[in-house]
């Protein structure tokens, strides 16, 4: 069974005030609200949606009938800005293509219908039906490729958190030739995974330089609420034939008898059929060397990284656990100015958002970008978590430990010249 969550998944963005509510008309469902699902909504909300790492939307809003049992909920989530799920001020507003965001109109609109009966209105005012097609939950369309597990994992009964690394070897058959990569999408296949991270490590890795200190290529991951990457057109990461893949799986759940499950998560690639341009690098910057003390309400981890060529930047995403509270990162170049990239002032642990930025984000030679995170150790934390208030916490994989992995997505720009950047 897949995590689910009311109404996670309703994402509407902006769009103009329906005239017939600027006119004092009635609001209808067929008119007014069923182009604003069929826009924003049923990507997830429908048999076989989209799959967020994990969050499967609940319910389908496909017309009328499915849609009218939540209206009120609807309502609650969307005047509480509880949905959509957006947590980015609007500092940083129209910068990233993944952002969700209702106007106050939007909210009024949805309001309005619900609370004068939720009318259906004339079905001759609806618009055609949307074909969407069935890709089995994979958002970034048809893979290239499908990494699955050499056989279903078993996530014994007595499990609360546990780190295992799946290992894959890609066949002749599977990459036949190095490739770049243009979309990765992770896709839990029961609830108790918590998040991926995914690497490769190419023939020969440690000893040729390659990767990471460990030889790796970082591919990203996955958490709750974690859109798929999507790379801009000329920006790839190179995935070398003969490669081996590890899925670090974090599997969280209650132990107890009865809650063991079997998983078969899958990876799934789209390759670039386009020259590349811009090799991309995933990485976080971290302090990783902290501890929140017992009873701390703001507690401030921070963290800086001076990059000595021109980099272009093409997603940004905090990661923590069940305190962190708030995180930003800040642009420091070399004349001395700032420039704030992202602020999340209310971080959501059930909404890692990776932000994708519409256009590459430029940062000059001997830039630094600064990153900050709030936890919260408090006893008010405590009231709708399971954390322990009571104990000192420090980096570390189970969920009730924490992280402070700002991630970034970006390609060094070794000649100087972003003229080449996607869009």
């Amino acid at each position: 069974m897949i995590r689910k969550s009311l109404i996670y998944g309703v994402a509407i963005c902006v769009m103009g005030t329906s005239a017939a509510f600027a006119a004092g008309e009635p609001v209808t469902f067929t008119k007014d609200i069923l182009p604003i699902l069929q826009e924003n909504c049923q990507t997830c909300h429908r048999a076989s949606g989209a799959n967020m790492s994990g969050m499967v939307a609940p319910m389908s809003f496909m017309n009328y009938q499915e849609t009218r049992p939540w209206a009120k909920a609807i309502v609650k989530v969307t005047e509480s800005r509880e949905m959509p799920p957006w947590k980015a001020t609007e500092a940083s507003h129209g910068l990233f293509k993944n952002e969700r965001v209702l106007t106050e109109d939007e909210i009024a609109l949805i309001s309005t219908w619900a609370k004068t009966g939720a009318k259906r209105g004339n079905p001759a005012d609806a618009p055609a039906l949307v074909e969407w097609p069935d890709a089995e939950g994979w958002t970034i369309g048809e893979p290239d490729l499908v990494v699955d597990f050499p056989e279903p994992f078993w996530v014994e009964d007595e499990v609360r958190d546990l780190y295992e690394n799946i290992e894959i070897i890609l066949t002749e058959e599977m990459l036949p030739e190095d490739r770049y990569i243009k979309g990765i999408q992770y896709k839990p296949s029961s609830e108790v995974v918590h998040h991926i991270i995914g690497y490769s490590s190419a023939p020969n890795a440690e000893s040729s330089g390659d990767g990471d200190r460990f030889g790796r290529t970082q591919l990203g991951g996955m958490a709750p609420g974690t859109d798929p990457n999507m790379l801009p057109t000329g920006f790839g990461i190179l995935l070398k034939a003969g490669s081996k893949i590890t899925l670090q799986m974090h599997y969280h759940k209650e132990a107890g008898p009865g809650t063991g499950e079997w998983d078969s998560s899958q990876m799934g690639l789209v390759f670039h059929d386009e020259e590349v341009q811009h090799p991309i690098t995933i990485e976080p910057i971290a302090y990783g060397n902290f501890e929140i003390p017992p009873h701390q309400k703001s507690w401030r981890v921070g963290a800086r990284e001076t990059f000595e060529k021109p980099i272009l930047i093409t997603s940004l995403m905090p990661h923590m656990h069940l305190r962190g509270a708030a995180a930003k990162y800040v642009a420091h170049y070399p004349d001395g100015s700032t420039e704030l990239l992202l602020d999340v002032p209310q971080y959501d642990f059930n909404w890692q958002i990776d932000y994708f930025y519409k256009e590459p984000k430029l940062l000059p030679a001997g830039s630094s970008i600064e990153v900050e995170m709030r936890f919260d150790n408090s006893e008010d934390r405590a009231a709708f978590t399971y954390i322990d208030p009571n104990r000192a916490v420090k980096f570390g994989g189970p969920t009730t430990d924490e992280m402070d992995l700002m991630w970034m997505t970006y390609a060094t720009v070794e000649d100087g010249s972003a003229d080449e950047a996607g869009d």
